[in-house]
């Protein structure tokens, strides 16, 4: 090897490859640079059972509930005088870990959204070649396998041609001239390419991550309308718990009131003890049945707990609270109602109007993008400069298998709407059903059968003040009372559940906000 040939490559090198260098350098600056973040869960844990519920967040959930118009004015979140259903459901929608889950994953398609539409990053392109073979500068000697010169006509023969009429060259080794001598084997190419996206599949592109982000979102709106209908229809569930169990108790009460006469009673001959004993096993019996209810009502708690986000150890106490919910809409108006405003036939529009988007998008990148950029090269010391373009031709492909799966997307997104509002009709249709017949055992067990106990209740306390006592039939009036009053609580309750259900499919509760129209509002 030659050492001066050596460092001329290396310079050439060098000199050639300074603006690829700056170009990466100025590049990597503007690169968003990789953090790890560990996942501490043990500390998370340890946190959750003291996390304070009075937060920011918390209070303007509250706001936003008391906005509208299911919770009173008034309303300002104390948990220190325990949580009221509307606290609860401010605490549930800021701390359920279901509904951060889905809010998180909203956040990427609103992360794609807010980035798209940027073009594409332009590519750059070099190449560095070197000839092998130089030529040489000088001549040199070169072996010569002789060759036919030519045939001499005056030594021809009268036969013809003979070996002294035939003149060759012999073989041998003979002095060649120098060959062409490259200076500069060095050669360089290197070009920058631009798309420039004449299609407009950028914005079309745009548009489809906003639909997508807007169909993530309505599945945030519908997670927190399915919570705070399962909180409702929980927290009266558990109120209603804790009343029968109050109602038991105060049975109880009057069992051992009973039994407690009964006895001296029979301890004085009376009244036999074989009667006195059948209010004693009825109190035994309530003691039991209480102890059941107080397990179901802890059990309760804990799952309002749960939709809470809220620790089960954590010092929280919740009010009990049985209401019936108000329907604001007339019947003829409430399947118009259902169809504006129902989250789930809001989500199958947004989840149509994604494949609307997706189908526009195939069918633009039908359409060519330009691929414009300069180029440059260096050859044996020869500059060149020029522009490179390029243009797909839409001949034979022109996107037919994506316009296809996203026309026969369309069309299944269509179908799914269909069946969406199908389900929701025919929900609305069964709970006003239930709503209708909860209505019909509320006023006929008011008006019919409570009336008939009180009496009951009424002449066996008169027969037990003159010292008749029948004790089967003091322990049936007392039972029959308290049957009575549980059947009204669960006519109650299912009449307040049903009315829920109603109330939220045509008035339905969230708080998420949809950021793209924020966005906008904002400009």
């Amino acid at each position: 090897m030659y050492p001066g040939l050596v460092d001329s490559a290396l310079n050439d090198i060098k000199r050639h490859a300074s603006f690829a260098c700056l170009l990466l350098i100025g590049v990597s600056f503007g690169c968003v640079s990789y953090e790890r973040r560990p996942l501490a869960l043990e500390s998370f844990a340890d946190k959750w059972s003291s996390r304070p519920l009075d937060v920011e967040p918390t209070r303007a959930y509250l706001s936003s509930l008391v906005g509208d118009g299911s919770a009173p004015a008034h309303v300002a979140f104390d948990a220190s005088d325990g949580l009221s259903l509307a606290e609860a459901e401010a605490v549930a929608l800021h701390f359920n870990p279901q509904l951060r889950v889905v809010r998180a994953s909203a956040d990427v398609p609103l992360a794609s959204a807010q980035e798209a539409g940027w073009w594409p990053d332009p590519q750059f392109q070099a190449g560095v070649l070197r000839f092998v073979n130089r030529g040489g500068r000088t001549g040199g000697f070169k072996l010569d396998n002789g060759s036919f010169d030519g045939v001499n006509t005056r030594a021809l023969g009268p036969g013809g041609l003979n070996n002294n009429s035939v003149e060759r060259t012999p073989p041998g080794f003979r002095r060649v001239d120098g060959g062409d001598f490259i200076d500069d084997p060095w050669i360089v190419n290197a070009s920058l390419s631009i798309t420039v996206p004449i299609s407009g599949r950028l914005a079309v592109e745009r548009d489809l991550r906003w639909a997508d982000y807007g169909a993530a979102w309505r599945q945030v709106a519908i997670a927190e309308w399915e919570l705070l209908i399962q909180l409702r229809s929980n927290w009266l569930a558990w109120s209603v718990t804790n009343k029968r169990l109050s109602m038991s108790r105060e049975y109880a009460e009057r069992i051992g009131a009973a039994a407690e006469i009964a006895g001296r009673l029979a301890s004085v001959g009376e009244l036999k003890s074989t009667n006195a004993r059948v209010l004693e096993i009825e109190r035994a019996r309530m003691r039991t049945a209480i102890q059941a209810l107080e397990n179901q009502a802890e059990q309760q708690r804990l799952g309002l707990f749960g939709l809470m986000g809220v620790a089960p150890e954590a010092p929280v106490r919740l009010n009990a609270e049985l209401f019936q919910p108000e329907i604001g809409v007339m019947t003829n108006d409430r399947r118009a109602t259902l169809l504006a405003g129902h989250p789930r036939i809001l989500a199958a529009r947004a989840d149509y109007e994604v494949a609307e988007q997706s189908f526009r998008l195939e069918i633009r990148k039908q359409y060519p993008d330009l691929n414009l950029g300069p180029s440059f090269s260096l050859e044996e010391g020869f500059s060149r400069a020029g522009l490179g373009f390029g243009l797909p031709i839409p001949l034979w492909n022109r996107n037919r298998q994506g316009i296809a799966e996203a026309f026969a997307e369309r069309e299944a997104a269509k179908s799914r709407a269909e069946t969406t509002v199908q389900s929701a009709i025919a929900e609305l249709a069964l709970i006003e059903t239930q709503l209708a017949y909860a209505d019909d055992r509320l006023a006929m067990l008011k008006s019919e059968l409570a009336p008939l106990v009180d009496k009951q209740i009424e002449e066996t306390r008169t027969l037990l003040d003159l010292g008749e006592v029948d004790v089967l039939v003091l322990r049936e009036a007392l039972r029959a009372s308290l049957e009575a009053k549980l059947d009204i609580l669960d006519a109650t309750l299912a009449r307040a559940q049903a009315a829920n259900s109603l109330q939220q499919m045509l008035a339905p509760r969230w708080v998420a906000v949809d950021h793209a129209q924020r966005a906008e509002e904002q400009e």
